[in-house]
């Protein structure tokens, strides 16, 4: 070989490892191997920032493979560094509060969230629908409410809609949280959950009857929930019904046998009813699963009967 060519090739080798040294290289690199390696990647991505301590998208790339892997607080850091370099990268913004609500940082997800919001000319219903979600994480009920209505937009989704549901009812507005359980009920009547839902909303402005309907909708969709067989036992208790709420209650705990609750209202009706050692027995099962609102009882009814003393 004449020393024109091995001068030659000595020159490609040197320019192909310079190439492989620039920050740009490493990037590729990292990105290459983003979706099969990220540990991988993540080196790479380091490399690339070592070259240049400015690259914004190494940064932004890092975060989020940090992110995936479930080093939260790292890809926080990634993050804003990218945020640094380029003020323009707003999707840190989002990918931040996600981070935060991972680590169960709900007023600093909300406040990536707003300012992903506040950087966008024309937000969507989905952005809106995060912030709203993100509000109703930190007890700004109201707040949550009024980006879930930004949120809907002109075809309202079920999934949209249902969320509004949810804050409209935390926030005690009951009539107005009938008549959307009733379009999520539209968009998809045979889901056995929103039975529930209108039926809970029903108790609350009494409308017993309807309620009693709606819960037995539920149990017909899905007849293995113990909670509905539960709530049909509260309002038939209402209603004075002792003997078919008993019925109920003792469905609902052979369906989850370790709610306390379930066996303290089944003791209130057995009380009722003029079963104090049934009552007892339930009342005691309920303490001993942590459910201690009636436990009371146990000293003011049941201290002289054998159930206490068992």
């Amino acid at each position: 070989m004449s020393k024109t060519i091995l001068a030659f090739f000595i020159l490609i080798a040197s320019t192909q490892l310079k190439a492989q040294e620039t920050a740009s290289f490493l990037f590729n690199k990292g990105f290459n191997y983003i979706i099969i390696n990220k540990e991988v990647s993540i080196e790479y991505f380091t490399k690339s920032l070592e070259k240049d301590p400015e690259f914004s998208l190494a940064y932004y790339y890092r975060g989020l493979a940090n992110y995936k892997i479930g080093n939260y607080e790292l890809a926080i850091a990634d993050f804003n560094k990218a945020l640094i370099t380029d003020e323009n990268m707003i999707k840190c913004f989002m990918y931040k509060g996600f981070a935060h609500q991972q680590l169960d940082q709900s007023t600093k997800a909300l406040q990536s969230f707003e300012a992903y919001l506040g950087s966008k000319s024309t937000p969507s219903s989905s952005d809106h629908l995060v912030v709203a979600k993100a509000k109703a994480a930190t007890g700004d009920i109201k707040g949550a409410l009024a980006y879930y209505k930004l949120a809907l937009g002109d075809i309202p989704t079920e999934e949209n809609l249902y969320r509004l549901f949810l804050a409209t009812y935390d926030n005690t507005e009951y009539k107005k949280a009938l008549e959307l359980i009733n379009q999520v009920i539209k968009l998809n009547p045979s889901f056995y959950g929103y039975y529930i839902h209108k039926g809970k909303v029903e108790l609350m402005i009494k409308q017993f009857d309807e309620a009693l309907h709606n819960f037995d909708l539920s149990i017909g969709l899905n007849p293995e929930v113990s909670d509905s067989y539960f709530l049909k036992g509260n309002t038939l208790d209402t209603l004075g019904r002792f003997d078919e709420a008993l019925i109920n209650y003792t469905s609902a705990i052979e369906l989850n046998p370790t709610d306390g609750t379930y066996y303290s209202k089944r003791g209130n009706t057995k009380m009722t009813l003029g079963d104090k050692e049934g009552a007892c027995l339930d009342w005691t099962i309920a303490g001993k699963l942590g459910y201690y609102a009636d436990f009371d009882k146990i000293k003011t009814v049941c201290e002289q009967t054998n159930i206490y003393s068992k």
